[in-house]
């Protein structure tokens, strides 16, 4: 039908123009609104879109009870465009597709689209690192950087970008595990491009996301080797990581010099620590509900309580931690929406990885993985209230929960994929 296809295409717009400018995501998911009427009752039944919905409503409730309104209905416009409607752009694509298709092929091209996009952004950006190409490009009118200083950035800063290179590695680890029958011309496709997105993570410059990487790696790698009793498999993956991270040290010295200089005299970690402590200082304030969305950075007084040097940090657009900054905004309540929404989120993951085969099972271990890796990362940062990566993950959440839907509609009567 004429919809199925409006939505088959805003799913591509939103794959292609998303590695460039989130405007093309806004244009995306806004425009989905109109057309998502035929598969409403599908979505109304989804529980993260019940949750999401849930948690929308429990910000605007917040934000009409809050000091500052005007910030309030801002911060919870974000949330409706960066996480509500990609997830319903996402899950609409193969609810469309008509259930006896064996495989989700339209899903595995979108998921393609946006993946060698993103990589030909990414390997711009390599070549800019190389000296190939300038740093600086104009995009849509803006400034944007290929790298900044010594920093691989992808036309969006180097901490968004460390978190999408980290979760399509993951998603290329999945390929390579899982789509077992692809010929081996695609196999080491597959590893190359894990390769490809696990440099671009190291050389992003992003610690956070050192650390998020290093975690779901060394999480599956230990995992993987240790059930199967792989341990040669083990030693191999230590040593190559090793020799990896030794090679981009060696011929980046920005990237060395940036990591030979963090400690607690840094002045990006120590201004971190002194918000970390504005934000728990706010969440013993008011525990429950918080100060409001938006309203956590605005909590001067809190902010006087630093010594008089670290007051300058209340200049941060926000508390960089997202559990923290939610917790500051929202209180436990909403903090813990958001977890139910995670929750389900990686319930509906694992129900397509164990009921699926190929690609879907692959795609399914793939955001997993990066998913968990960014969960991780936001413990540095607060990514998942912008435009930039959330958009992506709830995208991606939308997709994988239609998927399930999809998985459903094929069962035969009876069955379940719990």
């Amino acid at each position: 039908m004429m919809i199925d296809t409006v939505l088959l295409i805003l799913n591509y717009l939103f794959a292609l123009t998303m590695p460039f400018s989130h405007i093309g995501g806004y244009a995306a998911s806004g425009l989905c609104v109109f057309f998502i009427w035929r598969y409403w009752k599908g979505i109304r039944k989804e529980p993260i879109a019940q949750i999401l919905v849930l948690f929308l409503i429990y910000g605007t409730v917040r934000t009409i009870l809050s000091s500052d309104t005007a910030a309030g209905y801002g911060a919870m416009t974000g949330y409706l465009t960066h996480w509500l409607f990609p997830f319903m752009l996402g899950y609409s694509l193969p609810s469309s597709l008509p259930s006896s298709l064996p495989e989700n092929i339209s899903l595995r091209r979108v998921f393609w689209a946006y993946a060698l996009t993103l990589g030909a952004v990414v390997a711009a950006a390599l070549c800019s690192y190389c000296g190939l190409l300038r740093p600086e490009l104009m995009v849509l009118g803006n400034h944007l950087f290929l790298i900044e200083d010594g920093l691989l950035k992808a036309l969006r800063s180097h901490i968004a970008l460390a978190a999408l290179s980290l979760l399509f590695s993951c998603s290329a680890l999945g390929l390579l595990l899982y789509e077992t029958n692809a010929p081996a011309w695609k196999r080491a496709l597959y590893g190359t491009m894990m390769l490809f997105f696990l440099v671009a993570v190291l050389l992003s410059g992003s610690r956070g996301y050192y650390i998020a990487a290093a975690g779901v790696y060394s999480a599956f790698i230990v995992l993987w080797c240790v059930t199967g009793r792989k341990w040669l498999t083990l030693g191999v993956s230590v040593i190559l990581a090793a020799c990896i991270v030794c090679l981009i040290l060696a011929f980046s010295p920005a990237l060395k010099e940036r990591l030979r200089h963090t400690g607690f005299q840094d002045n990006n970690v120590s201004e971190r620590l002194s918000l970390y402590k504005v934000a728990w200082w706010e969440i013993q304030s008011s525990p429950f509900f918080g100060y409001g969305p938006g309203q956590g950075i605005k909590q001067t007084s809190f902010f006087e309580k630093l010594p008089e040097v670290q007051r300058s940090v209340q200049r941060h657009p926000h508390l960089h931690s997202f559990y923290l900054n939610t917790g500051a905004d929202f209180g436990l309540a909403g903090l813990g929406l958001f977890f139910l929404i995670i929750a389900w989120w990686a319930r509906t993951a694992l129900a397509v990885f164990l009921s699926s085969e190929g690609f879907l099972k692959a795609f399914a271990f793939g955001i997993l993985l990066g998913g968990g890796g960014i969960l991780l990362g936001e413990l540095f940062d607060t990514l998942l209230r912008g435009p930039g990566v959330a958009m992506e993950f709830f995208w991606l959440a939308g997709l994988l929960a239609g998927a399930r839907q999809h998985i459903r509609n094929n069962v035969t009567k009876g069955e379940d994929i719990r």
